[in-house]
């Protein structure tokens, strides 16, 4: 069973809407899945090696700024080695700004620093997730990264 984290910051409640969506569209058959809140949990950037995947989200503050607890962890996430982890993104945001989700952008470029598998398709929401195209969005993210987890165990085992 691959180990999966769904990791994101959420200040009024979007994104944390998101990663409940993500997570409906994930099969718990073949996935053990843990779900983390930036704002409420201390997470160890160490942490992140025991998973094979993570799904990360964020919003974005103000003019494209990433938020403090992203800020935060991106800034612990310097030294840390995710060669080989899948990664997803996902996000919420405010098009009434020039900069909308900046801060998904910022962090998928910081994962594939870090020698991530970084799924190319991401998540951007326009505050709340209720249009067709954003729900199908997210339900796309959860089969690419899906897919992405199952193609990669493949590959480590031959």
């Amino acid at each position: 069973m691959k180990k999966v984290l769904i990791l994101y910051a959420s200040s009024t409640g979007n994104t944390e809407e998101i990663a409940s969506l993500l997570e409906q569209h994930l099969d718990t058959k073949v996935l053990d899945i843990t779900s983390k809140n930036l704002e409420m949990t201390e997470v160890d950037v160490k942490e992140l090696k025991k998973y094979d995947g993570i799904l990360f989200g964020t919003y974005t503050y103000d003019d494209g700024d990433l938020p403090f607890e992203t800020d935060v962890f991106n800034d612990n996430l310097q030294n840390v080695d995710l060669n080989g982890k899948v990664i997803g993104l996902f996000g919420s945001g405010d098009t009434a700004y020039f900069q909308f989700c900046e801060a998904v952008d910022t962090m998928k470029n910081e994962f594939k620093s870090r020698g991530s598998i970084v799924i190319d398709h991401v998540v951007k929401v326009d505050l709340f997730p209720d249009e067709k195209e954003e729900l199908d969005a997210i339900k796309e993210l959860a089969f690419l990264f899906q897919k992405a987890l199952s193609a990669h165990a493949i590959q480590s085992s031959s």
